[in-house]
């Protein structure tokens, strides 16, 4: 039979490590709420950075976006905004063994930022100089059907003319 002391010794040390352990989870805590990742696209021109949860947290741009398209900027901010979040599980991952290790809660919260932010897809060529591309499309010249005549304006008896055809029009003086 375990004696009372045993007991209270285990029940100590359980009460320590609980507290620690508490301790090392704040410390984790504290870090990751101090998360701040930029990304970049289109030759630096946008940037993108994350806070803490992943969500977007400010966006820049250089004057060099004056030369793009809206299309070209809203898909530069798109690719920064992917670039930046894709850094988020390897930071977490490295704020989480320095401070609580591995366990199955760290582990746990690691593959939650994995799955909410995976690596972004492979990259697309950029362009060497983001800007405006000229296409020329030439549209084959159709027949056009042919115009009808103009109808003849409609006369008055005493030879004037009138462009009201057959329609009456009041009005009050």
């Amino acid at each position: 039979m375990a004696d009372l002391s045993d007991v209270e010794r285990m029940v100590d040390d359980w009460e320590r490590d609980a507290k620690q352990k508490a301790e090392r989870y704040q410390r984790m805590q504290q870090e990751v709420g101090q998360i701040s990742i930029t990304g970049s696209a289109a030759h630096g021109a946008v940037s993108v950075t994350v806070g803490s949860n992943g969500i977007p947290t400010g966006v820049a741009m250089t004057d060099a976006v004056r030369k793009m398209n809206p299309d070209e900027i809203a898909a530069a901010v798109l690719t920064a905004m992917q670039q930046a979040q894709s850094q988020y599980p390897q930071r977490i991952q490295e704020i989480v063994s320095e401070t609580v290790g591995d366990d199955d809660t760290s582990r746990h919260i690691v593959a939650t930022a994995v799955e909410n932010f995976p690596p972004p897809p492979p990259a697309e060529e950029e362009p060497e100089a983001p800007g405006r591309q000229l296409r020329i499309e030439q549209e084959a010249e159709e027949e056009q059907p042919a115009q009808p005549k103009p109808q003849p304006k409609h006369r008055r008896e005493d030879g004037g003319d009138d462009d009201f055809g057959d329609q009456t029009f009041l009005r009050r003086d």
